[in-house]
Formats: structure tokens, C-alpha cells, sequence
């Protein structure tokens, strides 16, 4: 049975926002070894873009994934020195467009090291 877990909310920080990321292996879902990465940059790349002119975002649970999976990843290569309050902004509308359209929960779809945490479903 897979694991369900929660999509934080759009004002969590940062890190939870990328642990979150790190739950959909973005590279494996949209491809094999040799195809992985460049499918899920050109999915990433052409959501960012209209994004900006836009402000439209996908309505496919994997196409927005695979966007803010790509965006972490993008962030953890670049040092952080490539994101600025527009970078913010969009990884909060990822992560609130995830949360609608998923009903505010998803399956876990990563091996990612590190990507199985225990996040916190609020049952008490």
C-alpha cells in the first residue's frame, strides 16, 4: 500500500517545502537514466516560464511535482544564489496549486535518500 502523506502548507518554510520536493523522484518518474532529467527540465523550464508571464500554473499533479522536485534540485546545485523573492513566490504557488488539486495529500513516489520523513499529518 503506498504512503500518503501531507502537502505542507504554502507559508511553510523553506525546508519543508524542499524535504516536501524530495517526495516525487522527478528524474525516474519522467523517464529512464538517459531521459530523466531532461524530461523533467523541460517540464520544469516551459511551467516556470509561462509562470512568469503569466502567472498560470499546471493543472497535472505529476507536471507539478515534477516542477517543484526540479526547482529543489535546482536550488541545491545553484547554492542557493539563483533564488530571489520571484523564486519564493513561485515555489509558494506550486505548493498551494499542489495542495488544490491533490486535496492536500499525496503518495510518496521517491527513493531519494532522506525523502521518507515522518511528516507530521496532525493526528493527535
Amino acid at each position: 500500500m503506498p504512503k500518503i502523506i501531507p502537502v505542507p502548507d504554502a507559508d511553510a518554510y523553506l525546508v519543508a517545502i524542499f524535504d516536501f520536493a524530495l517526495t516525487f523522484d522527478g528524474y525516474k518518474l519522467n523517464g529512464d537514466e538517459d531521459t530523466g532529467f531532461q524530461n523533467c527540465a523541460e517540464i520544469a523550464n516551459n511551467a516556470k516560464d509561462v509562470w512568469y508571464e503569466t502567472r498560470n500554473l499546471p493543472d497535472s499533479l505529476h507536471d507539478l511535482r515534477s516542477c517543484l522536485f526540479f526547482e529543489q534540485r535546482r536550488y541545491r546545485h545553484s547554492d542557493g544564489t539563483l533564488f530571489g523573492s520571484d523564486d519564493i513566490k513561485y515555489l509558494v504557488a506550486l505548493v498551494g496549486r499542489i495542495r488544490e488539486v491533490s486535496g492536500g495529500f499525496v503518495e510518496l513516489q521517491s527513493t531519494i535518500p532522506g525523502s521518507n520523513l515522518d511528516f507530521d499529518q496532525g493526528e493527535d
